[in-house]
């Protein structure tokens, strides 16, 4: 494969996996969240980051065996003489806003789990022990008042 046609698939895939990360943000921020779609945009992810990789390694590859040397200035030297330079530019600002959507999931993602724990840490106190038993069924019949549907 060719030094641009490698670079347009890259940037090709960096854009599909911030598309992954605004669906991901779209269903953390949703009231209710549809475990089902995030496991769906999770695997998709998942395939997403292979094939970056496997283009990543295929482009170090070229940059090493055209002499251009490791690291970032390599690769911008590489994109350069292969009048590539404007592709190697789009991929390095969709690498930028990709770890910016990946830290803001994250936050996301942390906030719903100390959410969770709260709540938790609140029917544990109500109800005077563990709420749940050994299979992640309610030891509890009743909450005292508090209901269990919540």
């Amino acid at each position: 494969m060719t030094l641009t046609a490698l670079l347009n698939e890259q940037r090709q895939a960096m854009q599909q996996f911030l598309a992954a990360l605004e669906t991901e943000k779209v269903c953390l921020n949703a009231a209710q969240v549809d475990g089902k779609r995030l496991g769906e945009v999770a695997e998709q992810k998942q395939a997403l980051l292979t094939r970056l990789d496997q283009l990543e390694a295929a482009r170090r590859e070229q940059q090493r065996e055209q002499g251009f040397g490791e690291g970032t200035r390599g690769a911008e030297r590489l994109a350069i003489s292969h009048e590539a330079g404007e592709c190697w530019q789009q991929i390095r600002q969709l690498a930028e806003k990709v770890r910016q959507h990946n830290t803001f999931n994250g936050y996301i993602i942390s906030q719903r789990l100390e959410h969770n724990q709260h709540a938790i840490d609140f029917l544990n106190r109500a109800v005077g022990g563990s709420v749940y038993g050994p299979t992640g069924h309610s030891r509890h019949k009743g909450f005292g008042g508090i209901s269990s549907k919540a």
